[in-house]
């Protein structure tokens, strides 16, 4: 089958719905399953970094279109707080394990470092997904003109189709 579904998720309430709907219809139409947690570099967690102020973002991340090192270790040290990299490891797992658990049989976990969106579309083109579910975080006004909107990021640039679950 050609098909392959890649979900996104940071563990936030969005995201969760987004998990169960790829779970759902990878279950519906048979094809293998990946889910995808990005760990944003000197952040605490993907949920919670701009509660912590004046961290720098690499700037190898930053920049659209340029490429990310081939191998990105998650082990300390590499500006990852490894209370980030346990968050992110948990929400792979939880979402690996209800998908098993629904009967979705070819399930995949990543846990990837770098700018969100363009890791979602790097590990898209990877895995030749023919779908990305992705939750909308429906961020606040001000953090979406400074942020962006990870889902719009994704939506605009991916290869495929792209499914963002309200």
């Amino acid at each position: 089958m050609d098909d392959h579904i890649l979900v996104a998720t940071d563990g936030s309430d969005n995201a969760r719905d987004a998990v169960a709907m790829a779970i759902r219809l990878a279950k519906a139409i048979g094809a293998p399953l990946t889910v995808l947690h990005v760990a944003a570099p000197n952040f605490a967690s993907a949920t919670d970094g701009l509660s912590r102020s004046g961290r720098v973002f690499p700037i190898g991340n930053m920049i659209p279109g340029m490429p990310r090192p081939a191998e990105l270790s998650c082990t300390s040290g590499d500006g990852i707080d490894d209370s980030a990299l346990a968050l992110g490891k948990t929400i792979v797992e939880q979402a690996r394990n209800e998908a098993r658990g629904l009967g979705v049989e070819n399930v995949a976990e990543r846990l990837e470092v770098g700018d969100c969106a363009q890791t979602v579309l790097d590990t898209a083109t990877e895995i030749k997904a023919s779908l990305i579910v992705v939750g909308s975080r429906g961020l606040g006004r001000l953090k979406r003109m400074v942020l962006g909107s990870v889902s719009k990021k994704v939506a605009r640039d991916a290869h495929c189709s792209v499914l963002v679950v309200r």
